[in-house]
């Protein structure tokens, strides 16, 4: 395992060595004995066994034994490092009580965890000394989970999605699920692949050191990722953030830096689809444990690509053991991480959490997790299939399954967004604002720094999006999108095209809401006032005149008094937000120029509206 996915190993077979003087055997045993013990020192251990050989042909004794477990340790051979540890039992299980424990973690690393259990169950009744009494009740309990969940849980069928000569791991999606990334281990170094139409390649900003643990935006176009020992990290591994150039190439990676780099270990990176939320392990000061997931929200980009966030705060769920290896799904609620502190299958296992919920993490089950630390756990954009690595054959493998019922995620849609110019040639917008009308949710925020002409924004089921779009020397634009039932396979499409500014252009403003029969603006055309405002600010030589319109309900006195009033309710707005009164005007209009017929509530609607003029 990398050092980016385990800030550090604990050793937890510590070498039990016996001085000759009082090992249990005859002269000549002993002196062979010594002799073992000093090639074992000396790291000789075919010497060392040779050794052993020529100590016990007077007869067996236990120090031998475990001296034979700890060489077959140092050579990870586990099952004859096994078979040496019980020998040694069986001829003294009185003095090397403490040799229970080291057998039932080298059963625990097999998987056997009938004889794990039994193993810790004997360290913990006879050994006195009880060095190693915590982890090994731990461990107990997990033993129990994993033979129950073996005998109640069935084994889901998996596909092998990406296999490659040396190990891969550590897979992550775009949206569409036409973009993926790994992480692959190659000559002893971790690199970022991609796999895009069936065909495989190394990234432009792979080094000579480690690169891995990445994660994307919903629409792919920036990368998270952890990068060890570059010449600008701050600490053994930092965070870095890529913007995708095209296709395959990607920008020069950008340090993070403070307050989410630190001299600490910092990894494992998991951003939100919409790239304004971070979450990453580390091991820093101020945890709960060896590590712990943190979470930071995006304060600013900058020219330069730099990004500026929050003082990092803890995730509720951490312990004092390790949780890492975080990944939120496409909801944005649902988060995924690795934990060893939990009821699992001994290792590092994969839970679930619903972040709005704030409950008990949930083991996904023996589909994912073994014996092994697993790690690197995505779900795609369906909420329907799971990606894993998992080893087999002596190496890892990437693999994709149907998640059981209980954990999957909710299905989560997709708008496409294409903009263009009145000749239909694609433009490049200086901002781009999708939100939630009513929830205040921005679900994408393109800010200049991190904007194509075409984009994709994650929809929640079930509602209404602003769109707002800035472009210097173009009209504001401003409009709606009905969301229905989350669709993965259909996504949305809107095309918007942006009118150049010229004298007598106008804009219906779609997001300002008004109480019925009155002129109070509603809470949710905030989102729409503060973009009119930024287009304002934008372009300081335009002037408007904003124009209430009413439908054909009431008499025409009071539709003109109505409609006068809402319109000044907008121009009070931006006046209140520093725009210049003098390149304001205000008028209602009342029932005139109406662009739907009144005769349906829909075409009512319609004829309800506020509008902008450029003067």
């Amino acid at each position: 395992m990398r050092k980016w996915c385990v800030c550090w190993l604990v050793c937890l077979l510590a070498s039990v060595v016996v001085e000759a003087q009082n090992v249990s055997a005859n002269k000549k045993g002993r002196e062979e004995y010594e002799e073992a013990l000093r090639f074992y020192r000396e790291k000789r251990y075919g010497e060392a066994l040779e050794r052993l050989d020529k100590a016990e042909e007077a007869g067996r004794f236990a120090e031998a034994c475990f001296l034979r477990a700890d060489i077959y340790n140092k050579q990870k051979n586990k099952e004859t490092e096994i078979e040496a540890i019980e020998a040694g039992l069986e001829l003294d299980s009185m003095r090397y009580t403490g040799y229970y424990f080291f057998l039932a973690e080298d059963y625990m690393a097999l998987g056997n965890y009938e004889k794990a259990g039994f193993a810790y169950e004997q360290y913990l009744k006879k050994d006195k000394k009880q060095q190693h009494a915590v982890r090994a009740r731990k461990q107990r309990k997990n033993c129990e989970f994993a033979l129950h969940a073996l005998a109640t849980e069935q084994k889901k069928e998996r596909e092998l999605f990406i296999a490659e000569a040396g190990d891969v791991y550590w897979p992550s999606l775009d949206i569409t699920g036409e973009t993926i990334l790994y992480t692959a281990l190659e000559d002893g170094v971790e690199n970022i692949r991609m796999l895009r139409d069936g065909k495989s390649q190394g990234l432009n900003l792979n080094t000579s050191g480690n690169e891995g643990t990445q994660s994307l935006t919903a629409d792919g176009q920036m990368m998270y990722f952890t990068g060890c020992g570059r010449p600008d990290s701050r600490g053994s591994c930092d965070i870095y953030v890529a913007y995708r150039l095209s296709d395959s190439v990607w920008s020069e990676p950008v340090n993070l830096g403070e307050p989410v780099n630190t001299d600490s270990w910092e990894a494992q990176p998991s951003i939100s689809p919409d790239g304004r939320h971070l979450f990453f392990a580390s091991n820093r000061s101020g945890g709960r444990g060896g590590s712990d997931i943190w979470y930071s929200v995006l304060l600013r980009r900058e020219e330069n690509g730099r990004q500026v966030w929050s003082e990092p705060r803890l995730l509720y769920f951490n312990t004092g053991g390790q949780e890492m290896a975080p990944f939120l799904h496409y909801d944005g609620k649902t988060l995924f991480f690795a934990s060893d502190a939990y009821p699992g299958m001994g290792g590092m296992d994969i839970y679930k959490v619903d972040l709005e919920e704030v409950g008990e993490p949930q083991n996904v089950g023996i589909t994912v997790n073994t014996f092994e630390d697993e790690m690197g756990f995505a779900v795609d954009a369906s909420g329907r299939k799971g990606y894993f690595a998992s080893r087999e054959n002596g190496k890892r493998n990437i693999y994709r399954y149907e998640l059981e019922d209980e954990f999957r995620c909710g299905e989560t849609s997709y708008l496409k967004l294409e903009v263009t110019d009145e000749e239909d040639m694609r433009l490049i917008p200086d901002q781009v604002t999708v939100q939630v009308i009513g929830r205040r949710d921005t679900l994408a925020l393109y800010d200049g720094k991190y904007v194509n002409s075409e984009m994709l924004v994650c929809t929640p089921a079930e509602s209404i999006l602003l769109l707002s779009v800035l472009k210097d020397g173009y009209l504001y634009y401003s409009d709606t999108v009905l969301v229905g039932q989350a669709d993965w396979e259909r996504p949305l499409y809107r095309k918007i095209v942006m009118k150049k500014i010229r004298t007598n252009t106008s804009l219906v403003l779609k997001g300002i809401f008004f109480e019925v029969n009155d002129y109070s603006l509603r809470p949710e055309s905030e989102a729409e006032l503060l973009q009119l405002v930024a287009f304002m600010q934008r372009n300081p030589n335009v002037e408007i005149e904003i124009a209430g319109y009413t439908d054909d309900s009431g008499t025409d006195d009071y539709n003109y008094r109505l409609s006068e009033s809402r319109a000044f309710e907008v121009f009070k707005y931006l006046f209140l937000h520093r725009i210049r009164k003098e390149r304001m005007t205000y008028k209602g209009y009342g029932k005139e120029n109406p662009v739907a017929s009144n005769d349906t509530e829909e075409g009512k609607a319609k004829n309800r509206r506020t509008e902008i003029r450029v003067k």
